[in-house]
């Protein structure tokens, strides 16, 4: 039996990279999981379509947010655990980035999350209980060249994190922050050979890491494992030194 035997995730951006791997490791684990994508459905897989559904859903959209998760749960029957995995970026130069880019990170990557977090409290009030992981990023932690708007919305992100943890820690609720390195996904495989060196030297574990490697942290802080565990965030980068 998993450790997340009987349980109902919502993952929002389960359409690729780290959403993906965490509804397939929720439901190894004994979950049953409802997935978000924005543009193209889920292909999840044949061994994972049973315990998996999912409807679309577009973070930039504030007005719908609430109502189509909240209509989505009714029909799922609520959530014990929410992960938030959805992001974009646009990589550009602070000086010559443009507002509306900016605009649209803060809007999905920040914004977004927020309206799905309190969209999904009520629902995990009513079974007493729930876990919360936000996917933020190191560069939420540090910083990066090239990334301001996306730095911004993933330090946000931890710090609405930890306001959240301290607010409904006394309703049961969870909630903490993963921050992932270099992990082999969409965002990540456009980068050249050469710059992909540079920053391996970087990594004392000498490579990018894995989306199923961050899953199965999230699998740890959605189960009761960590029922001690909140208001964290947990860095998985392979040791990056910069």
């Amino acid at each position: 039996m998993g450790i997340l035997e009987g349980k109902k995730a919502l993952i929002v951006g389960a359409s690729g990279g780290i959403g993906l791997a965490c509804a397939k490791k929720f439901i190894d684990e004994g979950a049953e999981v409802l997935g978000t994508y924005r543009n193209t459905n889920t292909d999840i897989g044949e061994k994972y379509r049973e315990a998996f559904s999912a409807f679309r859903l577009d973070l930039s959209d504030g007005e719908s947010i609430s109502r189509t998760i909240r209509a989505e749960l009714k029909k799922f029957g609520g959530a014990d655990i929410l992960v938030n995995a959805a992001g974009i970026i646009f990589p550009e130069p602070l000086f010559s980035s443009k507002r509306e880019n900016w605009e649209s990170v803060i809007s999905c990557d920040l914004i977004g999350v927020y309206s799905v977090m309190q969209s999904v409290i009520v629902p995990m009030l009513s079974r007493g209980k729930g876990a919360i992981i936000n996917i933020s990023s190191v560069f939420g932690l540090r910083g990066g060249i090239g990334q301001s708007s996306y730095c911004a919305s993933k330090a946000g992100m931890i710090g609405l994190t930890k306001a959240a943890a301290a607010e409904l820690a006394e309703k049961n609720i969870r909630v903490n922050a993963v921050a992932p390195g270099y992990i082999e996904t969409a965002m990540t495989k456009d980068i050249n050979d050469s710059s992909r060196k540079k920053l391996i030297d970087n990594i004392p574990m000498k490579r990018f890491g894995r989306a199923d490697e961050v899953a199965e942290l999230c699998v740890f802080l959605a189960s009761d494992k960590a029922g001690y565990i909140t208001g964290q965030t947990f860095v998985i980068d392979g040791g990056m030194t910069i």
